[in-house]
């Protein structure tokens, strides 16, 4: 086991780690494991730095010639006082033959809660089908 200050670091029979920040699993719910080498990448964070650890696909829709996706991201941060865990819901643009445009959503500057994503997402979804699908015609 290894302490990174308030991140502690255990090794798994299969060679893997399991990460701990204040004692609080990094997901319970589905028991992320990482590579080892997981450590060095948080011992190199500088202040400030982030480090994204996994992301979960929402949606996506497409329109024109643009895709628009949603996922859900959790990763480390590194802050003077130690490590914090990172959750942010990012929109992605897919332009063909264009480098992807990433955007944090937040809250009128604070992370989203899963509250937040939830009407987020229905109310672009009820937006998409009252002003721009006409469920009688496939244009």
């Amino acid at each position: 086991m290894t302490e990174l200050n308030n991140i502690t670091v255990t090794t798994l029979d299969d060679g893997m780690v399991s990460l701990l920040i204040n004692q609080q699993p990094v997901s319970e719910k589905y028991e992320a494991k990482f590579d080892a080498s997981i450590v060095e990448d948080i011992q190199a964070l500088e202040n400030g730095g982030k480090l994204k650890l996994f992301e979960q696909f929402i949606f996506s829709h497409t329109d024109l010639n643009f895709e628009h996706a949603y996922y859900y991201v959790t990763g480390i941060e590194k802050l003077d006082d130690g490590y914090r865990l990172a959750k942010h819901f990012v929109y992605r643009i897919k332009v063909q033959d264009q480098p992807e445009i990433e955007h944090v959503i937040s809250n009128q500057g604070k992370p989203m809660t899963a509250d937040d994503v939830r009407s987020f997402i229905n109310a672009h979804v009820q937006k998409s089908l009252t002003d721009f699908t006409d469920l009688n015609y496939a244009y």
